[in-house]
């Protein structure tokens, strides 16, 4: 009887992630590494193409990882570069390769906020769902590499609600506005331009509306529905995106948010002297930093807006320890599951073999239990050994042996 065995493709040994993050690369490193939307569906699809049947791509402001069961990590960094235009050689310098456990391990520390810029912030969950769900419409989904994820997602859920990582109000869009409170001390009347709506826009906006009420806020957006959406949604002002120029000069405060892959804030565009502050929360930079040379302007840069997050975090490190035991936990749990996913075909032979040598050498009348009864005890025997030839010849031969025993 032939021997069902997993393909590689359905393998967590087979599991690897090759990356770019904040902790050995400044924004302009991870801006040339950055993936957008397009550019992951065309790598997701030229994965399926290459018969890497389990790919996902997770590009933020702070990391771009690609995750795939394949049989060399290579393939992944290969197709990383290829769609970024950078090279192998770059990558190796910035970049990390995990694979196997190592791997689950790191995308759960990334789904629960471990591995985030700032400690415990969890904005990180929806940009990895929604990668999934982009991977999914690519064909790029198969059911090991879905399960590794949920159980990611479910992790983020178990440390988010019995440990205190997450406490207080901590990400990149509040730390904006913690800035703005700080170097602005009254922000009556004061004008706040957002411009990109991004991939976390949207809670910009909010943080805008919550804390910042009393100024005057406005969005823009290369789309200026979507801009003129989100101004609806939260009661601010739409501005068209072609009067992001003249908007930008008039603002007392700059927020830029975009996934553009060029400036789209100019020196050229502030012509009226006055204080300002500036804020590119983009990856690649959107703001000219040349705009800091200009009197009475202050810049910060997605890196130097995270830092001022520093006392919180310290505050959160004592619940790390509590965090990983969940790790742990669950990674036993996905180990578990995936060993009898990978039995489950060897099962089932198994089991079509048992009921057809009761057709043929058995009198008595099959019994499911009986079956059931040898199949279960088969699967305790494969968790701590694994030699599926043996076992099968040995369970087939003891269910024979008891039942012709049993009927005679």
């Amino acid at each position: 009887m032939p021997l069902a065995t997993p393909t590689y493709h359905n393998s967590l040994s087979n599991f690897c992630i090759v990356g770019i993050n904040y902790r050995k690369s400044d924004t302009s490193i991870r801006g040339k590494f950055s993936l957008s939307q397009e550019r992951s569906a065309l790598l997701l699809q030229q994965a399926v193409s290459r018969q890497i049947s389990g790919c996902l791509v997770l590009s933020t402001c702070n990391r771009t990882e690609v995750y795939g069961l394949c049989r060399n990590p290579g393939e992944l960094v290969e197709m990383l570069c290829e769609n970024t235009h950078c090279q192998a050689d770059e990558f190796m310098a910035h970049g990390y390769i995990y694979q196997s456990k190592k791997a689950i391990e790191h995308l759960f520390k990334v789904a629960s906020g471990l591995d985030s810029q700032i400690i415990g912030d969890f904005e990180i969950l929806s940009q990895l769902k929604q990668s999934a769900k982009i991977a999914k419409q690519n064909g790029s989904l198969n059911s090991v590499l879905e399960r590794i994820i949920n159980y990611a997602l479910q992790t983020s859920k178990d440390i988010k609600t019995k440990t205190k990582l997450s406490s207080g109000t901590v990400s990149v869009s509040y730390a904006a506005i913690e800035i703005i409170k700080e170097k602005i001390k009254d922000i009556r009347g004061k004008k706040i331009l957002l411009s990109g709506i991004g991939k976390f826009g949207n809670h910009i906006a909010k943080n805008l509306k919550e804390y910042l009420g009393d100024a005057t806020i406005s969005f823009t957006n290369r789309t200026d529905e979507k801009a003129s959406e989100l101004a609806l949604k939260y009661e601010a002002n739409f501005i068209p995106y072609k009067d992001l120029s003249s908007a930008s000069n008039e603002a007392d405060v700059v927020i830029v948010n975009s996934s553009a892959e060029y400036y789209t804030i100019l020196p050229s565009f502030f012509t009226t002297a006055k204080p300002r502050l500036l804020l590119d929360l983009s990856v690649p930079q959107n703001i000219h930093p040349d705009v800091k040379n200009i009197e009475g302007t202050t810049l910060f840069n997605v890196d130097e807006v995270s830092l001022i997050l520093d006392k919180t975090i310290s505050l959160r490190q004592a619940e790390i320890s509590k965090a990983m035991d969940i790790i742990n936990d669950t990674l036993d749990h996905l180990v578990e599951w995936h060993r009898q996913y990978a039995n489950s075909p060897f099962l089932n032979q198994v089991k079509s073999q048992l009921y057809q040598l009761s057709e043929i050498y058995l009198s008595n009348t099959v019994k499911e239990e009986k079956i059931h009864k040898a199949i279960s005890s088969l699967a305790i025997q494969l968790k701590h050994k694994n030699n599926k030839g043996c076992q099968c010849i040995s369970t087939l031969n003891n269910y024979l042996q008891k039942n012709y025993e049993s009927s005679s």
